[in-house]
Formats: C-alpha cells, sequence, structure tokens
C-alpha cells in the first residue's frame, strides 16, 4: 500500500490598503481584493484622516465582510507608518500592501500564494504589473517591470538577486508584492524615514537576504495619475536627491548589495524619475530644467533638453535617448532581448478593466 504526501497547507495572507482621499478609486481597489479568486484571509484598511467620501465607500465593504477590518486615523500619520501599524498587528504569515488607487487581477492572490506555499524560506514573492492612467489602461500597454529578473518565473536566491541587479532595477513593484511577515519584522519593517523608497528598499534588503519568488505574469495594475505618493517624491529634485544622498549610505554600510552599488540605485532612480517628467504636459522650457535638476545635470544638460523638448514628439524621443546616455539605467542588450518576452506576458492577460 503506497500512501500519498500530505499536501502542504497554505499559509496564511493579510491585505492592508493605506488610504487618504481615494474615495473615488476605492471601488475598485478594494473591489478587486473581494473579487480574488483565492481570498485573503484578512484585509486592514488603514485610512489616514481622509476628508472625502472614503469612509463611506470602506464602511459598505467592511460591513459584508467579518474578515475585513477599518483603522481611522485621527490625524495624518503618512503611508509608512500605516504600513508598520498594520505589520504590527498583523497574524498571517504572508502581508501585502495594496496602493487604493491600484487594483489587483483576480487570480493574483491565488498565483502568488501557491508560490508562497511551494518556496515558504523566501522573502517575497512578486509580479508583473500592467501600468494604467487615471480614466484606466492608454492604448499602448505598458509593463513593468521593464528589465525582467528572469524570462520565465522562478525562484530567485540571493546570489541570483545580485547577479539580475547587475543589469536593471526595480523589480519589485509594490502592487504585485507579498512579503513573508516574520521576515519583514527581522529587518525592521519600513524605514519611515526614507518615505516613498522604503518599500523598494525593504524589497531589495528582503531579496538579498531570504532570495524571492518572481511570477512571469501581470497580476496587477498600477495607476499613475500624478497624484501618486511615490511619484510626488521622485520627481521633486531636492527631495529626491536627499533620499538618494540617505540610501546611498545605507547602501554603501552594507555588505549585502552588490559592490558600487548605490550609485547604480541613483542613477536608475534619476533616469526613472526624468522620464515621468518627460511624459508630463508642462512647458518644454519647464520640462527641461527639472529635468536636468533630477539628474543633477549643469545648464548644458538644461540648453540640450531645451532644445530638444522644443521639436514636439521626436524631440522628447531625443531627450529619452539623452537621459538614457546620461544615466546608463540597465543592460540595453538585455532590454531588446526580452522584448518578446514582455509582449508574451501582456498578451497572456486581458488588459485592465474596472471591477
Amino acid at each position: 500500500m503506497t500512501t500519498t504526501p500530505a499536501r502542504a497547507a497554505s499559509p496564511t495572507v493579510t491585505l492592508v490598503v493605506p488610504n487618504f482621499n481615494h474615495a473615488h478609486y476605492l471601488p475598485e481597489s478594494l473591489g478587486s481584493i473581494a473579487n480574488q479568486t483565492r481570498a485573503p484571509d484578512r484585509v486592514i484598511i488603514i485610512d489616514d484622516c481622509s476628508t472625502d467620501d472614503s469612509i463611506a465607500v470602506i464602511s459598505r465593504f467592511v460591513a459584508e465582510r467579518p474578515s475585513w477590518r477599518l483603522i481611522r486615523h485621527e490625524t495624518n500619520q503618512g503611508v509608512v507608518r500605516g504600513q508598520n501599524e498594520a505589520l504590527a498587528i498583523a497574524d498571517t504569515e504572508w502581508i501585502g500592501f495594496l496602493g487604493a488607487d491600484d487594483a489587483l487581477h483576480p487570480a493574483y492572490l491565488e498565483k502568488a500564494m501557491a508560490q508562497a506555499t511551494t518556496h515558504p524560506e523566501a522573502g517575497l514573492v512578486f509580479a508583473c504589473c500592467e501600468i494604467i492612467g487615471p480614466q484606466g489602461p492608454s492604448a499602448k500597454r505598458m509593463l513593468r517591470p521593464v528589465m525582467l529578473p528572469a524570462s520565465a518565473s522562478a525562484m530567485l536566491t540571493p546570489a541570483d538577486v545580485r547577479h539580475a541587479l547587475r543589469f536593471g532595477d526595480n523589480y519589485f513593484s509594490g502592487t504585485t508584492s507579498l512579503y513573508r511577515r516574520t521576515a519583514l519584522q527581522a529587518l525592521g519593517g519600513f524605514d519611515v524615514k526614507l518615505g516613498s523608497f522604503s518599500d523598494a528598499f525593504l524589497a531589495r534588503r528582503l531579496a538579498l537576504t531570504y532570495g524571492c519568488c518572481f511570477i512571469a505574469e501581470a497580476l496587477g495594475y498600477w495607476r499613475i495619475h500624478g497624484q501618486n505618493y511615490s511619484t510626488a517624491t521622485a520627481t521633486d529634485p531636492a527631495s529626491l536627491n536627499a533620499k538618494l544622498a540617505e540610501i546611498g549610505a545605507l547602501i554603501a554600510q552594507s555588505r549585502l548589495f552588490p559592490k558600487g552599488y548605490e550609485d547604480v540605485f541613483a542613477r536608475r532612480n534619476r533616469f526613472g524619475a526624468a522620464r515621468m517628467v518627460l511624459g508630463g504636459d508642462t512647458a518644454a522650457s519647464a520640462k527641461a530644467a527639472r529635468v536636468s535638476a533630477l539628474l543633477d545635470g549643469n545648464a548644458l544638460d538644461t540648453h540640450l533638453l531645451g532644445l530638444m523638448l522644443s521639436l514636439g514628439s521626436s524631440g522628447r524621443l531625443a531627450a529619452l535617448a539623452w537621459i538614457t546616455l546620461r544615466t546608463r539605467p540597465m543592460s540595453l542588450s538585455r532590454l531588446l532581448a526580452q522584448t518578446a518576452t514582455r509582449r508574451a506576458i501582456l498578451s497572456a492577460t486581458p488588459g485592465y478593466r474596472a471591477s
């Protein structure tokens, strides 16, 4: 008589939604959690003293779901403090954080928790996400991360992660990341001083300490609307310079990161910030000055960018090429080699539809 090995019990998971005045998007973000094919064991919604209709929207969802909980702040405390508050009270094995203006693919938790079950030693599980605008997706679908850490779904060891960081970055979208709670706590949670960079920096530390699981599928939707918490900091030159200096010092002090990674991290984030500004609708001269400041550039940068941006769409392409040369953010040969893979990931998933 043979016996079949018992299947590992599925670990438990909490999803946390920090919210501040995103009542307009909450039906979609909370609806995408409610529509998961694998329901979360807990949902914690932290309202950071909203002044719009957020509480009314949240209350309708919570009233119908006993495992959902609303925490209301009487004063605004910021996203990162809310994340750490949820981390302190969560009692599940895994935890994820969804922006109140973002959304999840219905199969996100089912697929992410399957990886968490198979690889309980991983520090985090993450997937690709699709960029959407304020009113939904654009005509051209956009995938993040731009550079994939692997060509297919894979468990990445810390050594694999160190190797992947040589070629690209920004692999860990907060929208589609699940963290092993004890690993997150062991590294001290989210650093409030790092603001909107706290989750990206902590995800790198987790991956370099415990390894991570990558799912080569678009399982979330990251909404870019100009008022994002991360965008506001990243595109302000003074704030960006301060955060990059602070994070650079932390990277240099740590043995986890590849040698010289502080410089690479700074260049890649300057590129990302400059690219976001290039896509805006401000005047060419103002845009050129801001992009130059984000690149920590000089008068020549501002002058050349101004000339390029005055040429319209062709000038924007030239400006993008210029900032790419200035910052060298990723391996262009590897980026081109992954073109077919990125297209296949997007084509395998239907475009975003509001819940």
